[in-house]
């Protein structure tokens, strides 16, 4: 009895040890389980906390980025820019859909804080790619290229004695009658800074043939010179000699409106009689050459290359003493700010644009590999040239990369005023005597009804070779010839044109040869044209190649 009441109270006394135990493993688990729990609310607290909202800073920050990688996608492909500001920029790209024509694409923002910035693809509606933008600014960078020409011309205000045969030695006298005419080929190549020259007057020594109180006279007319060196064509100018005396003396034949010649460019003086009794003996020289005879009344030549007229040859050159240049910019970067929304940091950062494209306002372009009404260079979703006919363009007036005119004409469009700096490129050749020839022309500097023509127009003689007419207008009604280039090649011929508004001035290169810079003059026309036309008129002409580029107004 004893044993087990003793055993009996030693287990009592261990259970309640037990039971105090697990009470306080209760309360050590609960403050534990307390402890975890504060940490884990937080790390949710933290975890929430760290996701974007909609609102705040690195939710803008991410959308800055995918439209910083989705213009940097599109602008570094750019091949023409169409539009530029600080807050807008548009361009084409290579054809993406294969229709053959390049995509459009512009990205505007209104510049005011708050206001959405848009994307619009081609014709699409823009969509609106972020809104409330506080700030989205473009920045170029570019590379300028310097184009430098001769100045603009001034002609001499005194003419000069050009070229002088008065020699003395092996003279000898050459009578003028019905059917017997003379000549004399007069070649100028001008001094340095020297573009143009255009004879005023020649004298010459001349005396009646026979006795007689009555003077006599010839007909003095300054033809063009083939590149055979005889005269061709006619002349819009002529004056009348009248021989005095039965010896021999200086006379004179004057010139006022002359066409002005390249250097190198010639003339020839024919004389011949003004009526049937002319009896008139010409005198020439062994001094110098250039003397030529006709037994048929100037339907053939030939040529004396031992005489002479004696003469002298006065004139006036255009000079030039400085020079100018024109600017091409080529974007090779741009440089984007943009700050999502106010009191945010504003997001930086700079595109590559891998083809430099050419900032330009307007620009037409076509080497005739295909119609080139269907082309669209410029990106304003039609086609870059129209015909000036009520038929559709002629595909089977293409060949080979050349296109034969056939009378049509074509025009670039849209219109366009040419009132910033524009260079004008031409490719191109005149096959066929007679007419006009290959043409270019277009209003420059307009402003209203206020403009400068400029015409350029490449005709086939009959020697074969080409002569190149740049011209203009002071008038509806007065075209004036600012400069003749003749003796080109029977071949194409390139030509480059500049016109300048800021020096009213258009200066001519013709296969990498400058021939100067000529002064233009506005005037009211009632020509409303505003496009460059290419074509020509019955002759047969041909285009290789053209390309107009109109410089981006100055800031």
């Amino acid at each position: 009895m004893t044993v087990s009441s003793t055993r009996l109270k030693m287990a009592v006394r261990g259970c309640d040890q037990r039971h105090g135990m697990l009470l306080m493993e209760l309360v050590v688990a609960l403050l534990v389980s307390s402890i975890i729990v504060a940490g884990l609310h937080a790390c949710l607290a933290i975890s929430v906390r760290s996701i974007p909202d909609s609102d705040g800073s690195t939710a803008s920050a991410l959308r800055g980025t995918r439209i910083a990688d989705q213009l940097a996608t599109d602008l570094e492909t750019a091949v023409h820019i169409t539009e530029r500001s600080a807050t807008t920029i548009g361009f084409t790209v290579p054809d993406r859909d294969g229709d053959g024509w390049d995509e459009r694409i512009r990205y505007a923002w209104t510049g005011t804080p708050g206001g959405p910035l848009t994307r619009q693809y081609n014709e699409s509606t823009p969509i609106t790619i972020a809104e409330d933008v506080d700030q989205f600014n473009l920045t170029p960078s570019f590379e300028s290229v310097a184009e430098t020409y001769p100045s603009v011309g001034i002609e001499d205000a005194n003419e000069s004695l050009l070229l002088d045969y008065s020699g003395t030695t092996g003279l000898d006298n050459h009578e003028i009658s019905s059917d017997a005419w003379v000549s004399q080929h007069f070649a100028m190549t001008l001094p340095a800074g020297a573009y143009a020259w255009r004879p005023t007057r020649v004298l010459l020594v001349a005396r009646k043939s026979s006795f007689t109180f009555f003077p006599r006279s010839i007909r003095a007319r300054m033809l063009p010179a083939t590149i055979n060196l005889t005269p061709h064509g006619s002349s819009d100018e002529q004056d009348t000699v009248y021989v005095l005396l039965n010896s021999h003396e200086w006379y004179q034949a004057t010139f006022d409106e002359l066409d002005p010649l390249a250097s190198g460019g010639a003339v020839c003086l024919v004389l011949d009689r003004s009526h049937s009794s002319s009896g008139v003996d010409l005198q020439s020289t062994t001094a110098a050459a250039g003397m030529l005879k006709s037994a048929n009344g100037g339907t053939s030549w030939s040529y004396h290359s031992g005489k002479a007229l004696v003469s002298r040859l006065y004139g006036k050159l255009t000079r030039s003493n400085g020079t100018l240049s024109i600017n091409s910019k080529y974007l090779t970067s741009m440089g984007v700010t943009m700050r999502m929304k106010p009191n945010t940091p504003n997001l930086n950062w700079t595109i590559a644009c891998l083809n430099h494209p050419e900032l330009l306002s307007m620009r037409w372009e076509t080497e005739f590999t295909q119609d080139p009404t269907t082309l669209d260079v410029n990106g304003d979703a039609t086609g870059d040239w129209i015909v000036d006919d009520p038929d559709p363009f002629d595909v089977d007036s293409l060949v080979d990369g050349v296109w034969r005119t056939n009378g049509t004409q074509l025009n670039t469009t849209p219109d366009c005023d040419f009132d910033t700096p524009t260079v004008v490129d031409v490719k191109f050749q005149n096959t066929t005597v007679g007419g006009t020839g290959a043409t270019i022309k277009l209003n420059a500097f307009r402003s209203g009804t206020m403009c400068a023509p400029v015409f350029a127009s490449l005709a086939k003689q009959s020697d074969g070779s080409q002569t190149l007419t740049l011209a203009t207008k002071s008038s509806n009604t007065n075209t004036r010839t600012l400069l003749k280039v003749p003796g080109l090649p029977n071949q194409p011929v390139f030509l480059h044109l500049i016109l300048d508004p800021e020096t009213s001035s258009v200066s001519l290169r013709v296969n990498e040869v400058h021939y100067g810079t000529y002064a233009l003059s506005a005037f009211e026309s009632t020509d409303t044209t505003r496009s460059v036309c290419l074509g020509s008129d019955a002759s047969e002409s041909e285009f290789s190649y053209v390309r107009v580029r109109v410089m981006e107004p100055s800031p």
